[in-house]
C-alpha cells in the first residue's frame, strides 16, 4: 500500500469501516493492551471501541480475554486475513449447492412476463458492483470485448476476478482488447498482469470507462477518482444491449484501437 489512507480504503474490502479499521491497526502498533488504554490512545469513545472490538473478534483478527480489566490482542495479519478469506469461500460453497433449490422454488412464485426484445437499461451503483457486472459481461463473451479506461481503473480490476473471467474468455475463442494512456513502464506492467490478447496505449476520449461487446452491450462510466478504493459507492456505470448504442460504442472502439500503439512500440521509441 502506499498511503495509510490506501489501507484504509482497501481494509474496507474486508469489513471494516472507519473505527473498526482505526482500532485495529492501533492494536497492532500498541500490541496487547487493555480495552481503556487502547480508546484513550486512540481518542476513540469507549462504547465505540467496544462495539469495533466486538466486530473485530467476530472477523478473526482480535482476540479479547475475559479478565477484567479486559485485555485484547490482534492475531498475526496472515493469519486473520486467510481466515476471512476462507469464511468467504465457504459461504459461497454453500450459496452454490443451495441455488439450485432457492431458484426453483422462487421460479414457482414469479408471475409470467411476456417474452420481447426490447433493449434494457440499468444504472449500477458501487464499484464491487460495477466489476462483477464488467466480470459477468467477460465471462459470457465469446467475440471481441473491449477495455478502455484509466491505468488506475485497469489496475484496480486486477484486485477483482476480472483477470480469471479474461482468461476463460480468451480460453472459448474470446478476444480481450485493453486500451489505455501511457503511464510509466511500471504501471502499465501492471496492466499486462490482467491477461488480455493484447493491450495498446492511446489518447482516452475521457477519464470514463467503456466496456464493449461485440453486437451484445456495453458498460459506461463518467469520470472516476484516481484511487484503489474497491467499495468507491460514487462509482457508477451504464448497462445496456441497445443494438444502437451497442453498435456506434463499438465503433470508437475500434477507431480508438486502430489510432493507438502497440505497448513495445511506445517504449522501443522512447
Amino acid at each position: 500500500m502506499n498511503t495509510e489512507e490506501d489501507l484504509f480504503s482497501t481494509l474496507k474490502y474486508f469489513g471494516l469501516e472507519g473505527d473498526d479499521a482505526k482500532i485495529y491497526l492501533g492494536l497492532l502498533r500498541t500490541g496487547e493492551v487493555t480495552v481503556g488504554s487502547l480508546s484513550s490512545k486512540l481518542d476513540v469513545d469507549r462504547g465505540k471501541t467496544y462495539r469495533a472490538l466486538t466486530k473485530l473478534r467476530n472477523l478473526g483478527l482480535i482476540t479479547t480475554t475475559l479478565s477484567n480489566p479486559t485485555i485484547c490482542k490482534a492475531v498475526n495479519p496472515e493469519e486473520a486475513f486467510n481466515g476471512i478469506i476462507q469464511k468467504k469461500q465457504d459461504e459461497i460453497t454453500t450459496m452454490g449447492k443451495l441455488s439450485k433449490q432457492v431458484v426453483a422454488s422462487l421460479e414457482e412464485l414469479k408471475r409470467p412476463t411476456p417474452d420481447n426484445s426490447m433493449s434494457s437499461f440499468s444504472i449500477i451503483q458501487g464499484r464491487s458492483n460495477i466489476y462483477a457486472r464488467i466480470g459477468k459481461l467477460v465471462n459470457e463473451a465469446t467475440d471481441v470485448v473491449y477495455f478502455v479506461s484509466t491505468v488506475e481503473d485497469i489496475m484496480r480490476m486486477y484486485h477483482t476476478a476480472i483477470p480469471e473471467k479474461i482468461k476463460d474468455c480468451i480460453k472459448r475463442g474470446g478476444e480481450v482488447r485493453i486500451i489505455t494512456e501511457a503511464e510509466n513502464k511500471q504501471a502499465i506492467s501492471l496492466v499486462q498482469k490482467l491477461g488480455a490478447t493484447e493491450t495498446r496505449l492511446g489518447k482516452l476520449p475521457s477519464k470514463g470507462r467503456m466496456v464493449a461487446e461485440k453486437d451484445k452491450q456495453i458498460v459506461m462510466s463518467g469520470s472516476m477518482k484516481g484511487t484503489m478504493d474497491l467499495n468507491d459507492d460514487a462509482d457508477s456505470i451504464v448497462h445496456t444491449n441497445s443494438t444502437e448504442i451497442v453498435n456506434n460504442i463499438f465503433s470508437l472502439c475500434e477507431h480508438l484501437w486502430k489510432k493507438s500503439k502497440p505497448i513495445e512500440t511506445v517504449y522501443q521509441t522512447a
